[in-house]
C-alpha cells in the first residue's frame, strides 16, 4: 500500500514570500513521492490574523478580557455589545478572493510541473466551533486563566455555543462560494484543536463518554454540510501549537479514537464517506512517544478511517519511524499517510526543511512492524 506524505500546512513567516513560492517549496521537497495535497496556508499562526481583525467589528464586538497574545494566558475574549445581533459578515474569514489567488498560483505551478497534474491544493479550514470558542472565550478556552477567573468567564463559552450557528453558516458559505468558482481543485483541511483538546481534558476528568457525543455531533454536522456542497475534506486534529507549545499532554490516543468512532457512526447515518483524518502523536515540542500503550487504543478505531499518522519530528528520523511502526502495529494496517503533528509555521526555516524531508522519508519507510 502507498503511504502518502501529508503536509499539515503552514510555513515559517520567512518562507511565506508568495503563494507560488510556498507551493513550490512543498513541491520541491516531495521528491516525486505521493502527497495528499500541496498546502498554502494564509497565516503562519493558524487563525491569529482572523482573531486580531475582529476589532474591525467594534460596532458588534466588545473586549471582555484584554490580551495581547503573548502566550496562551494572554488571549483576549470578546462579547457582543448590548442590543447587537451577530451576523455572518462579522465572523466570516473573507477569503474567497484570496483563495482564488492561491488557486491561480497553483495552476501556474501545475503547468510547469507535469508530475502535479493530479495533485490538488490544500486550504486550511478552521472548524466553526474553534472560531467561536477562541473569539468569545479566549484564554478561558485555552486553559490559560487561573481557575477562579476561568469560572467567572464560563458564560463566554456559553455565548460561543449560542452563536455557533452563525460561525457555521459563515464557514459553509465561504467554502460554497469557492467550490462554485474552483470546483474540485481544492482539498479543505478541517482543523479542530478544540475537538481533540476537549476530549483529552474530559478523559482526565473522567467524563470522556459524556462529552464525546456532543463534540462528535458538531464535527459530523460540519463534515456533512461540506459533503453536501461538494467539498473534499481532510480532518486535522490538534493539541494546540501556539509558540510551538501544546495546551495538554495526551497520555494515549484514546481521546482521539473515542471522538472519531462517534463521528464515524454519525457520518454513516448521514451516508457521508469518512475523509482522511490526521491524528497527532507528537505534541508541541515533544516527539511522538515510543511506548506501545500510547498507540494501543487504535486497535478499536473504525476501520473506514484513512488515517494519517502524525508521528514525524526532526529530533530523530529513526525514532519517528519507530513511532510510525508502533502506530501501524496498533492500527493493524498501514497508515494512509504520515505527517508532523502540526504545521511548520512555528519552526525555523531549517527545521521546517528537515521536517518535510523526514515526512517523505518515513512515508517511504518499510520498517518491520514491532511484535
Amino acid at each position: 500500500m502507498t503511504r502518502y506524505a501529508h503536509y499539515v500546512g503552514s510555513l515559517p513567516a520567512d518562507l511565506m514570500t508568495g503563494d507560488r513560492a510556498v507551493l513550490q517549496w512543498f513541491a520541491d521537497r516531495t521528491a516525486g513521492s505521493p502527497v495528499t495535497a500541496l498546502p498554502c496556508d494564509l497565516d503562519p499562526d493558524w487563525i491569529m490574523d482572523y482573531l486580531l481583525t475582529r476589532k474591525q467589528h467594534s460596532d458588534v464586538f466588545e473586549i471582555v478580557e484584554a490580551g495581547g497574545y503573548a502566550d496562551y494566558s494572554d488571549f483576549p475574549s470578546y462579547g457582543l455589545r448590548s442590543g447587537r445581533e451577530l451576523g455572518t459578515q462579522h465572523v466570516s474569514m473573507d477569503r474567497v478572493e484570496r483563495i482564488g489567488e492561491v488557486v491561480a498560483a497553483f495552476e501556474s505551478l501545475q503547468r510547469e510541473r507535469p508530475e502535479l497534474a493530479e495533485t490538488k491544493v490544500q486550504i486550511s479550514l478552521p472548524n466553526p466551533l474553534d472560531l467561536a470558542m477562541f473569539v468569545f472565550a479566549g484564554a478561558a478556552v485555552s486553559g490559560g486563566l487561573p481557575v477562579g477567573k476561568a469560572l467567572r468567564h464560563g458564560n463566554l463559552a456559553v455565548a460561543a455555543l449560542r452563536q455557533l450557528p452563525v460561525f457555521t453558516e459563515a464557514v459553509v458559505q465561504e467554502v460554497s462560494d469557492v467550490v462554485a468558482r474552483h470546483g474540485d481543485r481544492i482539498v479543505w483541511q478541517l482543523e479542530s484543536p478544540f475537538a481533540l483538546l476537549s476530549m483529552v481534558k474530559a478523559t482526565q476528568l473522567g467524563s470522556r463518554w459524556a462529552l464525546a457525543p456532543l463534540v462528535a455531533r458538531q464535527l459530523a454536522g460540519v463534515l456533512g454540510r461540506l459533503h453536501e456542497i461538494g467539498a473534499e475534506t481532510t480532518v486535522h486534529l490538534c493539541y494546540g501549537d501556539y509558540q510551538h507549545k501544546s495546551l495538554l499532554a495526551p497520555r494515549s490516543l484514546a481521546p482521539a479514537v473515542t471522538l472519531l468512532n462517534r463521528t464515524a457512526r454519525l457520518l454513516d447515518r448521514q451516508e457521508v464517506p469518512l475523509p482522511p483524518v490526521h491524528i497527532p502523536c507528537a505534541y508541541g515540542s515533544e516527539p511522538a512517544p515510543l511506548e506501545p500503550h500510547f498507540y494501543a487504543p487504535l486497535r478499536s478505531l473504525a476501520t473506514d478511517w484513512r488515517v494519517i499518522a502524525g508521528v514525524v519530528s526532526t529530533d530523530s528520523v529513526e525514532d519517528s519511524d519507530r513511532a510510525r511502526a508502533l502506530f501501524e502495529a496498533a492500527l493493524g494496517r498501514d497508515a494512509f499517510g504520515v505527517a508532523t503533528a502540526c504545521g511548520l509555521g512555528r519552526c525555523t526555516p531549517e527545521t521546517a526543511q528537515h521536517a518535510a524531508e523526514a515526512t517523505v522519508s518515513i512515508a517511504r519507510a518499510g520498517a518491520q512492524r514491532p511484535e
